[in-house]
């Protein structure tokens, strides 16, 4: 089907499997395939964004009564993605992820520090074979670079912040490797199907002790991931719609060479709905719904693993919506509004910490100014509201609760400030 070669060179396949979203500003007007000489097109894009909070207590929330919190991360991510056709049945992309972190908090009860580091790199690419009438088949190889910081001094530790306030949450891990096989599947003129597995090898890693200050680093070993993911995108006039599903099964995670943990399988939804009002303006939709089944856990009474009798996971909920309007041919200004929901705290097993239930609300615009045919700027602005759930006390079964482990409920609040760049060669 000629439109299914139209989105081939318009839609990443590896993008379409890790943000489902992508594919909805990938579907473009059917056109013949290229007979020109093949051409190789490279787009550089870098961001600029400072992430500012504070609230009722530091991050984690479990470490110190004191009162208040607050904490910041100034972070720098840059892709770089080179993409074309050797000849007229192959498409192939190659992308380079990387960035630039500085974190801080100055929170009352000791967690106080700084980091100034650079990210994990990440290499992909994805080769897509376009002659097949009706199905595009295509692999893709992910790897992740361990040039992060994964080693933390005793006052830098502070700066691993909750995952839901800040943009980085981790500075590093070990070498990963993942290839993923799928097919773009057009089923009509309008509606394509993306299939796909992918396999990840997650390397081990030493980081500082998750027991404490004081101990010997900790040797973490992450489990394997295998995941199978569906995606449907379908144009309809001016609607674009977007609607996928993924399945997780993760391998065991060791710490030191012994068995802690095999985190339970994880099961996410998502979906999105674009509407072209005019040529100016174009209004989004998307959701997403993810729940994670028990963990495999070592019970040393018996001894034997066993599933953990409560689900130490959390189920997820994210609605947004943003609405851009072109103003002319050098602007477009746009705005948006999301609501998030952490049903139960979720133990993070690389960290040995926990990302607390919560219910998080944001609002924001943006301003993009096309310069020059090739090269566009956009400046963005986000305020977040956290509202944190509370926490009983501490139970250990045989012994009872544990005084004073229990957490309040927690408020918090942010700043999103970015300004980023994309040029086209």
């Amino acid at each position: 089907m000629k439109y299914l070669r139209s989105w081939a060179g318009a839609l990443s396949a590896s993008a379409a499997l890790f943000c489902p979203a992508y594919a909805a500003d990938a579907i473009v007007k059917a056109v013949p395939a290229p007979t020109a000489e093949p051409a190789w097109t490279s787009v550089f894009d870098i961001e600029t964004r400072y992430i500012s909070w504070e609230g009722t207590r530091g991050s984690p929330t479990g470490f110190t009564a004191g009162t208040p919190g607050r904490g910041s991360q100034f972070y720098s991510p840059f892709a770089l993605q080179v993409a074309g056709q050797p000849n007229a049945d192959v498409k192939v992309e190659f992308t380079a992820r990387g960035g630039w972190v500085d974190a801080r908090q100055s929170s009352a009860g000791g967690l106080t520090g700084s980091l100034q580091t650079t990210t994990d790199t990440t290499l992909s690419g994805t080769v897509t074979y376009l002659a097949l009438p009706g199905v595009q088949p295509f692999f893709s190889l992910n790897t992740n670079l361990p040039t992060g910081s994964r080693v933390l001094g005793p006052t830098q530790i502070a700066t691993r912040m909750d995952p839901d306030l800040v943009e980085v949450a981790g500075y590093g891990e070990g070498f990963n490797i993942g290839p993923t096989f799928g097919a773009n599947v057009g089923l009509s003129e309008n509606t394509l199907m993306t299939l796909s597995v992918g396999y990840t090898h997650r390397g081990q890693f030493d980081r500082d002790s998750v027991i404490g200050v004081g101990f010997a680093n900790s040797r973490m070993q992450p489990g394997d991931a295998t995941s199978f993911n569906v995606q449907l995108t379908h144009q309809a006039g001016p609607w674009t719609l977007v609607g996928g599903a993924t399945y997780v099964w993760n391998g065991a995670t060791r710490l030191d060479g012994v068995f802690i943990t095999q985190p339970g399988a994880l099961f996410a939804l998502n979906g999105s709905a674009a509407y072209a009002w005019n040529a100016r303006h174009r209004s989004t939709l998307a959701a997403s719904w993810s729940t994670q089944q028990l963990n495999l856990t070592f019970d040393p009474t018996i001894p034997a693993n066993v599933l953990e009798p409560l689900n130490s996971n959390s189920d997820t909920a994210r609605l947004a919506f943003d609405h851009g309007y072109q103003i002319d041919e050098t602007w477009t200004l746009g705005g948006n509004a999301s609501w998030f929901r952490r049903n139960a705290n979720a133990y993070r097993p690389t960290d040995g910490a926990f990302t607390p239930a919560k219910t998080k609300w944001s609002v924001g615009g943006s301003l993009k100014a096309q310069v020059a045919r090739n090269v566009s700027v956009t400046l963005k602005g986000e305020r977040f509201w956290v509202h944190e759930h509370d926490k009983p006390d501490v139970v250990i079964p045989g012994f009872g609760a544990i005084p004073d482990t229990g957490i309040p409920r927690l408020n918090y609040t942010g700043w999103i400030i970015a300004l980023g760049g994309t040029v086209a060669f």
